[in-house]
């Protein structure tokens, strides 16, 4: 920690002193905001000087052994409100939240992530911050977003959403005194991350207008897919899987199984686009089950746009485990974007066909053989998907 209390309860922070005066106050107590336990004064070489509980302490609110990088970022982020002239507090403990963002500014919580940290603690702590006003703002550091070709179950939780950009997530690096925003994030079935990228360097912009950007900025990215080979290497890596009895695999089976279904015999929605559905924790196969026998009551039947998203918002609401948990996203936010993609999704695979009075569903053969899938797969290898923020997606 950066701060602590004097034995007068006066606030001390050791940012802008220099490291010969951090030395003459190492003659004084301090004490942790918190938990009012001693703390002692680091002024080490390496690190940013700081405030450190001794081994004792089981201090539950301010984290031990703070990183460089933590500490660094930290002390940058208070220099770019001081250098905007923004009204900010540091490490403000909150005691009827009985937590304390790294940086205040305004309603706005900044906390910058740099360690693990568990995803019942992460939805505890965003939805405290939410229940009493604070808007949470995490930034991730770079041991959690240093693989950029894949999320960790961590890093997805700590996405957000928005119409104009979609699914993202920000992270700083203390190295090159970067603020990067990642949007538009979407994977394909093997869960590789696709994301296109806005970098700020600290202090070249204002902060408030950086943090505001994904609801009020104004961009467009366009992604292209070529969804013929998306879906040949999903639907092999699925038969190698089923094969080789892998142990993921054979969970979706077992629940497909349960509902008649063959993993390499179903519907080409199932399959369908190669994408994976964002939200969705593990294979988006089990949802398309669920929606599945949903719509089949309704097979080469007529029903209202109305009747047929009420039951579909229904179905998708009783499927809450199916889900991360996201909690910087409303859930009802989720919902709908699910409810857009498997929507979408029947109507390209003409499952559902537009008629005067609503929708016609056609789920055609229940099962196929593994050569009408791969003659299928023939037949679009050519075709391109097109995905796009604020969200148009194209099939050609």
């Amino acid at each position: 920690m950066l701060s602590a209390y004097s034995n007068n309860k006066e606030i001390i922070t050791l940012l802008n002193l220099s490291r010969e005066k951090i030395e003459q106050l190492k003659t004084e107590h301090y004490f942790c905001p918190a938990c009012d336990h001693p703390v002692r004064i680091k002024n080490g070489k390496v690190k940013v000087p700081h405030f450190s509980h001794y081994n004792q302490s089981a201090c539950s609110v301010y984290s031990e052994g703070e990183t460089i990088e933590h500490l660094t970022l930290k002390e940058m982020f208070v220099r770019w409100c001081e250098q905007e002239g923004l009204s900010y507090e540091l490490e403000k403990y909150l005691p009827a939240l009985h937590q304390r963002p790294d940086i205040l500014i305004g309603n706005i919580a900044v906390e910058i992530q740099c360690s693990s940290l568990s995803i019942s603690r992460l939805v505890e702590r965003t939805r405290s911050y939410q229940e009493h006003g604070y808007i949470p703002l995490w930034i991730c550091g770079k041991k959690l977003f240093s693989r950029h070709h894949s999320l960790n179950e961590l890093a997805k939780n700590l996405c957000y959403y928005s119409e104009k950009l979609g699914f993202y997530l920000w992270s700083a690096d203390w190295e090159q005194a970067e603020l990067t925003l990642h949007f538009h994030i979407e994977e394909d079935w093997k869960k590789m991350l696709f994301a296109s990228k806005k970098t700020w360097s600290f202090y070249s912009e204002s902060l408030i207008n950086i943090v505001h950007f994904p609801t009020k900025g104004n961009i467009h990215s366009q992604r292209k897919y070529k969804i013929g080979e998306l879906l040949h290497s999903y639907y092999s890596d699925l038969n190698k899987k089923l094969y080789r009895r892998d142990e993921k695999i054979r969970v979706i089976q077992a629940e497909l199984y349960n509902n008649l279904f063959h993993l390499i015999q179903l519907p080409n929605w199932f399959y369908y686009p190669g994408l994976h559905i964002f939200c969705c924790r593990g294979s988006d196969l089990l949802l398309k089950v669920r929606i599945w026998k949903l719509v089949q009551f309704f097979d080469q039947n007529v029903i209202s746009h109305f009747e047929l998203i009420d039951v579909l918002e229904k179905e998708l609401a009783k499927g809450s485990e199916l889900f991360y948990e996201l909690p910087n996203i409303p859930h009802k936010v989720i919902q709908a974007y699910c409810l857009n993609q498997v929507f979408n999704y029947l109507i390209d695979c003409h499952h559902l066909i537009r008629v005067p009075t609503g929708w016609k569903v056609s789920l055609g053969q229940r099962d196929q053989s593994t050569s009408t899938i791969l003659e299928w797969l023939k037949r679009i290898e050519n075709n391109y998907l097109i995905t796009a923020t604020p969200l148009k997606n194209v099939i050609r």
